[in-house]
């Protein structure tokens, strides 16, 4: 008889303790994945390091001669000729500047709306080394180096202009956050909406108007 009890009650122990573990388990696999969604610091760095990285040529020329076919500008063309046809490959990376921003994360039954700053133009470089550059000087130039650094830091300023404010590229940044920021939350089944803050000033602005 005192087995028996001995033996039952070791039985109704262990179910205790597999009822316990199951529970604390679950509880903290639940804290878990609360965390993770709702980890802001690793949101910032996925989105920092999906910077996108575009590269192309800028070029720009510079002359003194208009090409009209007059005797003037032929006289200048032989004697006093300066053209520069400068092209320069360059190296460009867009995505988001969290330094002393915060984003929004908000977490609701299995949906994660995420709020992050407007892509922009974060580095910008000429491969200088690699310039294909060209020259036309008449008998009476030489060498002006002044001229051809100020054509191509003109260069830099104008094509760097165009490059910050080139919305195709900063909606191609736009799509690959999404699309890194969806994947990290893809083995989790939650379901990510991320905008960005120049999206919702827009929907305010519609929202409005209406």
């Amino acid at each position: 008889m005192r087995n028996r009890f001995s033996s039952f009650f070791i039985f109704l122990l262990i179910i205790i303790i597999g009822f316990l573990a199951f529970f604390l388990g679950r509880k903290s696999a639940s804290k878990t994945v609360d965390n993770v969604v709702m980890n802001d610091v690793l949101i910032k760095q996925i989105a920092e390091l999906s910077a996108l990285e575009v590269q192309g040529n800028a070029s720009i020329k510079s002359s003194n001669i208009a090409n009209d076919g007059s005797i003037t500008d032929n006289f200048k063309k032989l004697f006093l000729e300066r053209t520069f046809n400068i092209s320069v490959p360059y190296v460009a990376k867009y995505g988001i500047n969290l330094d002393n921003q915060r984003i929004n994360i908000e977490e609701k039954n299995k949906q994660v709306f995420i709020v992050l700053p407007n892509p922009k133009l974060l580095s910008y470089e000429l491969r200088l080394d690699r310039t294909d550059a060209s020259t036309k000087k008449g008998l009476f130039e030489g060498n002006d180096e002044a001229a051809y650094n100020k054509l191509i830091q003109k260069l830099y300023t104008q094509s760097k202009a165009q490059l910050e404010g080139n919305a195709g590229y900063q909606e191609q940044s736009k799509e690959k956050i999404r699309k890194i920021i969806k994947d990290y939350y893809a083995p989790l089944n939650f379901e990510v909406e991320v905008s960005f803050s120049n999206e919702l000033r827009s929907k305010v602005t519609e929202e409005v108007r209406q």
